[in-house]
């Protein structure tokens, strides 16, 4: 596949970056860099010296990322915020659209930067949020809550390789079930990213996209069963924080009707770098 009169880096991004150009897809520049440096072993692209690159390695992640599968599937990682996170088969990719809620929760909690607070990071996948949130507030804590075990083990590997397993508790739970109760009166804040797709629209989905776990991703007939499930069992609850919501916007309206209805205060609403409708953040009377 590769042209073996290749010598140095940029010949060989450059060739990357044909071929995947060649089959249409995004980013192929980027994603070329990002296959050089993964096969040295490097972070940064400038970083990398032509001696230590694998071209096996190289030849296996084009030949597959060709075939559709995205390249974080393909290399097991991708980048968000300010680190890079595992991510495979079992948990939705970190995307950049989520970086608002992180970017809002910093400018909320600016007074608590060095305070000692406890959080939740719900339906936490990889735990890209959680653990972000903790290297942001040094003193904090976070429970890791997710339903699916394969996905609390990829959650608990990225707290051990970005070092806050000290103050990262995981709980194997649907939601608030197997959650100790009796802790939620200290929490100062939830943050969810919880699956919210309609069921119609799933299979309308990119083919990269559908790479990500279904249950990830499925939210019901409207998209809404989750935000139902959490906003009714957290009513029952000594909770008096904040909730930050990640939403779509095909759900919007219907997620503020339901709120409202409930006379749950929706504090704000925040778009994304795209001007779509990203973030929801509400608090209970």
């Amino acid at each position: 596949m590769l042209n073996k009169k290749i010598h140095n880096k940029t010949e060989l991004r450059d060739q990357i970056n044909l071929i995947l150009n060649d089959r249409s897809l995004k980013n192929p520049l980027t994603e070329s860099q990002i296959i050089i440096s993964h096969s040295a072993n490097k972070s940064n692209y400038l970083d990398v010296k032509f001696e230590d690159i694998d071209f096996q390695m190289i030849e296996y992640i084009v030949s597959q990322r060709i075939t559709g599968k995205p390249l974080s599937k393909i290399i097991k990682q991708k980048g968000f915020w300010k680190d890079i996170f595992y991510t495979d088969e079992n948990t939705l990719d970190p995307r950049s659209d989520s970086e608002i809620l992180i970017e809002s929760i910093i400018q909320d909690f600016n007074s608590l930067k060095n305070s000692k607070f406890e959080f939740i990071d719900l339906c936490c996948g990889t735990g890209c949020l959680g653990i972000s949130l903790l290297k942001e507030f040094k003193s904090s804590t976070c429970d890791f809550i997710d339903i699916s075990r394969q996905a609390l083990s990829n959650c608990k590997k990225n707290i051990y390789d970005l070092a806050v397993d000290n103050r990262s508790n995981l709980y194997e739970s649907d939601l608030f079930e197997n959650y100790p109760i009796s802790k939620i009166k200290n929490i100062k804040l939830i943050i969810c990213n919880p699956p919210y797709i309609p069921t119609s629209l799933y299979y309308a989905l990119n083919q990269e996209t559908l790479h990500d776990p279904r249950i990830s991703l499925d939210g019901g007939v409207k998209g809404l069963d989750f935000y139902i499930k959490i906003v009714n069992s957290i009513e029952t609850m000594p909770f008096k924080g904040d909730i930050y919501f990640e939403i779509d916007p095909t759900i919007v309206d219907e997620l503020e009707k339901f709120l409202l209805e409930k006379s749950i205060k929706i504090v704000y609403k925040k778009q994304d770098y795209l001007n779509l409708d990203r973030l929801l953040k509400i608090t209970f009377p």
